[in-house]
Formats: C-alpha cells, sequence, structure tokens
C-alpha cells in the first residue's frame, strides 16, 4: 500500500501541471480544469494498480482529462472550439537585456500561435507545451498520426514565415 501511495504521488506530481494547463485549454477556466484533472486521479486511485498500463498512462491521463472536459462542456453548454491557452512562463535568469528580448520573443510567438486555426493550435500546443508525442495527439484527438503531422508542419512554417516580419 505504501508503494501505491508513493507511485500515485510521483505520477500526480509529474503529470498534474501538464494536465490541468491541458484542461484549461479546452474549458479555459483554471479552477473547473483543476477539478477535473482531481478527478481523474480520484478514479486512478479508486482503480486497481495492476488495470493501468505503464507504457500508456500518460495517453490514458491526457485522454481521460479531456474526456472529462468534454462532458464538463456538454453539461456546461459551453462551446468546445474555444481553445484559451494558458501562456507558459519561462524561467530566464539572465541579464535584463537577454530577458526583455526573451520575453518579446514570447509575446510574438504566443500571438503568432493565437493566429493559427483552432485545431492547428490545439495539436501544436499539445505537442509544444503539453510534450504529447504524434501517436498520444492522435489519440486523444481520434485524428491519424499523419494528420498530426501536417498541422505541425503547417504551424511550423506559419511561425517561422511570420516571425521576422513587422
Amino acid at each position: 500500500m505504501a508503494q501505491d501511495l508513493v507511485a500515485f504521488e510521483q505520477l500526480f506530481r509529474k503529470f498534474r501541471p501538464g494536465l490541468v494547463a491541458f484542461a484549461t485549454s479546452i474549458i479555459g477556466r483554471s479552477n473547473d480544469a483543476e477539478e477535473l484533472v482531481h478527478d481523474v486521479f480520484i478514479a486512478i486511485w479508486n482503480r486497481e494498480a495492476n488495470d493501468l498500463d505503464p507504457n500508456g498512462i500518460k495517453s490514458y491521463l491526457f485522454t481521460s482529462v479531456k474526456n472529462r472536459c468534454l462532458n464538463f462542456i456538454k453539461k456546461s453548454k459551453l462551446d468546445v472550439t474555444d481553445i484559451n491557452d494558458e501562456s507558459p512562463v519561462f524561467d530566464a535568469n539572465v541579464n535584463a537585456h537577454t530577458s526583455m528580448v526573451a520575453k518579446e520573443s514570447e509575446k510574438r510567438i504566443h500571438l503568432l500561435i493565437d493566429q493559427l486555426p483552432k485545431k492547428c493550435k490545439q495539436v501544436f500546443l499539445m505537442s509544444r507545451i503539453y510534450e504529447l508525442s504524434y501517436k498520444e495527439i492522435a489519440e486523444i484527438l481520434e485524428i491519424t498520426p499523419k494528420t498530426v503531422e501536417n498541422q505541425i508542419s503547417i504551424a511550423l512554417k506559419f511561425l517561422k514565415e511570420n516571425f521576422n516580419k513587422n
């Protein structure tokens, strides 16, 4: 039992922040997102530890959170297509000029990401911010890995073409 608790706590600490950010990007409200993620972890705790495949746990967690978010949206009658990403915070312990340049670049990137089509933006954020594999994204969004690859290519091309424009 003690080993289960330690393993569960490690799982919780590792994935909770990314899952909350992912849920917030879907439903747009961080308090509700936090609750939904906690519900997923409670459901895992209540399950037999042997039922979960350690190799697929990341995909399982993100799929579970996505499904809970979609159910929440259905109940709340929110628009499922609205993606409301929260900007990640980067630790820039460097001189003031470098810090200012980094913040300005981050701001430009986020403005460009916001201009991407909704599905393209969602796939890009899942890959780059939530660090999901193409296969995991494909499973969660119920699309092919090739579609994920195409969406990432579109996003990267757009970002490269528009980043240095004035």
